[in-house]
């Protein structure tokens, strides 16, 4: 018998002994007995929850965890946002502004977290500077923190309980939230986001990270090979991950590479 099965019987042998008592109040003592479980109907029943709790709670737990990654993504993405275009009243175009690149002298005109403290800090509340960097991993469990042709700044705290850095190469800036910090999974495409990008080649013209992407693959490609699940910084759109959050009308679908 199916466990479904078992819980059914139960129920009808509850309801059959509330009945009887109907039917013969003069032995109350035989009725009761009838109707009280026996201790392997409870260990069966107790057995049955625990089995069906097992099956659900983790896909309960998984629904959760992308509701709150999702909902702070969209609130860090906002912040964001906004303090770019408080820069912009500020600094002019960001087309003007200093990059962290190096000039003719092999010299950083600006430093990662220089940037971040004249352009985006000053318009984002209760920001404080954390020393070191914790490692952060893609889907495959290699080590994508550093590498030789990326720069990466301190990492900042912010209000909301994100944590903000900023990583460059000769080409680009890129915003990057850790939607928990420093702790774990630390994954990227999981709580680590590459979620604002702005060039400092092309006109330095600023961009949603990784929507560019669609104008040239299908959101499959993008996922799979293009992307989410190949993330790293060598092979793949750093912010394919967002890109697809975003795509998708800001929520996780099934076919995310959720871990």
């Amino acid at each position: 018998m199916t466990p479904f099965g078992i819980l059914r019987a139960l129920a009808r042998r509850i309801s059959w002994g509330k009945r009887s008592f109907g039917f013969h109040p003069q032995d109350d003592r035989v009725l009761k007995k009838k109707a009280a479980f026996t201790l392997a109907e409870v260990l069966i029943t107790l057995g049955i929850i625990g089995i069906v709790a097992a099956m659900t709670l983790p896909m309960l737990i998984a629904k959760y965890q992308k509701l709150v990654t999702v909902t702070q993504l969209k609130r860090t993405y906002s912040l964001l946002s906004n303090a770019y275009q408080m820069a912009v009243k500020d600094y002019g175009d960001s087309v003007y502004w200093d990059y962290p690149v190096t000039d003719e002298n092999l010299q950083r005109v600006i430093t990662n977290d220089e940037f971040l403290e004249r352009y985006y800090l000053p318009y984002l509340q209760h920001q404080k500077k954390k020393s070191g960097l914790y490692k952060a991993y893609n889907f495959n469990g290699q080590d994508i923190q550093y590498d030789s042709i990326h720069s990466r700044g301190s990492s900042f705290r912010l209000s909301d309980g994100s944590c903000l850095t900023l990583w460059s190469n000769s080409q680009y800036v890129v915003l990057t939230t850790d939607v928990n910090c420093e702790k774990g999974p630390n994954i990227y495409g999981r709580d680590i986001f590459d979620i604002f990008e702005l060039y400092y080649m092309n006109n330095k013209k600023p961009f949603i990270a990784g929507l560019d992407a669609f104008n040239s693959f299908s959101r499959e490609q993008i996922i799979n090979n293009n992307g989410c699940k190949a993330h790293t910084y060598r092979d793949g759109k750093q912010a394919a991950c967002f890109a697809i959050i975003m795509y998708d009308g800001w929520q996780i679908k099934d076919d995310y590479p959720w871990k």
